[in-house]
Formats: C-alpha cells, sequence, structure tokens
C-alpha cells in the first residue's frame, strides 16, 4: 500500500490536538504526511487562553498551488484527510481544491477521502453556520469514502436525535440516503446509561456497535487521535471498515484515555475533570497492539 497522506486540520503549538495529533498517529505508522494547517494556535481553547491565528483561504489556495508546481497531485497521495476548518471560505477553498485530485477517472487511482465534520457538540454549534451547508454540498458529491462525526453532527446532518437502536439505526440508514459515503463512524452515543462507538458499512450491509467503558472526565484531541487510528486501520484492511477494525480502534483508544486519566489523578492528587492532552507520545506503543484487545459487538 502506497502510504502517502494529505492532513488538512487545525494546528497548534502546544499539545496534541488537530494535526498534531493526526500527523503523530499516521507517521507512527509509516506513513509519509503532508500537513495544510487551518490554524496556527498556541493552544486549543480548553487552556483558557488563546495565542495565534486562523487560515485564510488565500493562503490555503496559495499552500495547493505549490504543491502542484512539485508533486503530480493526482498520483501524490493515498490518503486525503479533512478536519477542522475555521470559515466557509476555507473549507470551500479545500474541497474546491482536491475535487480534481479525487476525480481521476479511474477509481483505483483515487486517494481515500476520509472526512471528519468538526461542526460542534455537546447541542450547540462552534462553527458557522455557512460551513455546514459546504460539507452538505460537498458530501451529496459522492466523493467521501468514509466520514467521522460525532453525536451532534450526526444528528444535526440527518435532523435525527438518537436516543435508541431504532433512532440510531435511522440516522445511519438516512445519513446514506442523503449523502452516499460508504462508511460512517460515529465514536460514541450513549443509549440506556452506555456509551457505544457505532460503524456503518455499506459493502456490507451492517450497522454494529461496540460498548465503550465510560470515565467521567473530557479528554482533548481524543476524537483527532480516533480518526486518524478509524483511518489507518481502514485503509490496512483494503479499504473495508468492519466490527474488528472499530473493536480493536476503541480498545486502543481506551487504553490510552484510561492510562493518561490514572497518570494525571496521580499527578495531581485527585480525580480530573478534563485532561487538555493525551499522553500519547508516552502510549504509542499501543498503536501496534491487537491480540490483548478484548470488545464485545451489537449488530443494529
Amino acid at each position: 500500500m502506497h502510504k502517502s497522506a494529505l492532513s488538512i486540520l487545525s494546528n497548534v503549538v502546544h499539545g496534541y490536538v488537530g494535526n498534531r495529533a493526526v500527523v503523530f498517529s499516521l507517521q507512527s505508522y509509516g506513513w509519509n504526511v503532508d500537513a495544510i494547517h487551518t490554524t496556527e494556535f498556541l493552544n486549543h481553547p480548553g487552556y483558557g487562553q488563546f495565542k495565534g491565528q486562523k487560515t485564510g483561504s488565500d493562503t490555503v489556495a496559495d499552500l495547493f498551488r505549490g504543491l502542484r508546481d512539485i508533486l503530480d497531485l493526482k498520483k501524490e497521495y493515498s490518503l486525503i484527510l479533512v478536519g477542522y476548518c475555521p470559515s466557509a471560505e476555507v473549507m470551500s477553498t479545500i474541497y474546491r481544491e482536491i475535487t480534481p485530485m479525487l476525480k481521476t477517472g479511474i477509481e483505483k487511482e483515487k486517494p481515500v477521502l476520509v472526512v471528519d465534520p468538526v461542526l460542534g457538540d455537546n447541542g450547540r454549534l462552534y462553527v458557522p453556520q455557512e460551513i455546514v451547508e459546504a460539507h452538505v454540498s460537498f458530501l451529496k458529491l459522492g466523493l467521501v469514502d468514509m466520514t467521522t462525526p460525532n453525536q451532534f453532527e450526526l444528528e444535526l446532518l440527518t435532523g435525527i436525535q438518537m436516543s435508541s437502536w431504532t433512532t440510531v439505526r435511522e440516522a445511519f440508514v438516512t445519513f446514506y440516503e442523503k449523502y452516499h459515503v460508504p462508511n460512517v463512524v460515529l465514536l460514541s452515543v450513549v443509549l440506556d446509561g452506555q456509551m457505544f462507538g457505532v460503524g456503518f458499512s455499506k459493502e456490507s450491509e451492517s450497522i454494529f456497535g461496540i460498548p465503550i467503558p465510560t470515565i467521567d472526565c473530557r479528554f482533548s484531541g481524543c476524537g483527532d487521535v480516533f480518526t486518524a487510528l478509524i483511518t489507518h486501520a481502514f485503509c490496512k484492511n483494503d479499504y473495508k471498515l468492519t466490527p474488528i477494525i472499530l473493536g480493536q480502534v476503541l480498545a486502543k483508544l481506551g487504553r490510552i484515555l484510561s492510562i493518561s486519566y490514572d497518570e494525571e489523578k496521580a499527578k495531581i492528587g485527585e480525580s480530573p475533570v478534563v485532561i487538555q492532552d493525551v499522553r500519547l507520545m508516552q502510549l504509542r506503543n499501543i498503536f501496534d497492539e491487537t491480540e490483548s484487545l478484548k470488545y464485545d459487538v451489537i449488530y443494529i
């Protein structure tokens, strides 16, 4: 497998969110990663202070022009990953620039496109409404191979509130009918007091849930780490999403979060409410673990 990726996400100087988390994770698996940063911030907002700036659409367009000058973009990348963008102008510019790379005319030669539609969480948007519309317009083109929305984003994009397995199935089926994305992964949804990761595969015509142990703490950047891990696993598995793939990734992420939590608790002497940055560097050996990982599967 040709392992060259273009990762288009936010970036921070300190911490592991956005491209700082994704690039490291993919490189740990042997990917050659080029990165376009949609922000250049000091840190993520959880630190309570903010420095840096958003990347403008002109800069993003200029970087793509530069890449075209030195590379054949229709052949260079086997993977394109798109995540957080600060404005509709930047989002539209990215989609406009990558579309020719995805329309090669030969299906096997096009890069795999994974989109993490970062729109909001906990019942509210934290991007302009125009970004939602940019995602909707692009998703309908049928060029996305896998997407990784959170619960709020999946509900927003389908108009279906997920409160039972029946409504979860309805949301996934509706999402496919509207956007024709053949693989969808939901990191977490809580049903009857239990958290689950959920996957949808059009190829196998299946929807499956993986129970996830709950840790009473907020972890900054875990969604970005998850997207990187599930993207690599998906590509390694011949671009197929299965319960085994999702279960292994969730188990790895669970171990990373659990150890990060225990170390932070030992450091501060009490149970942490939030962990600003997971121990990604220290726990990178977990990326390759498979045999010891245990998980259950529920078919929906």
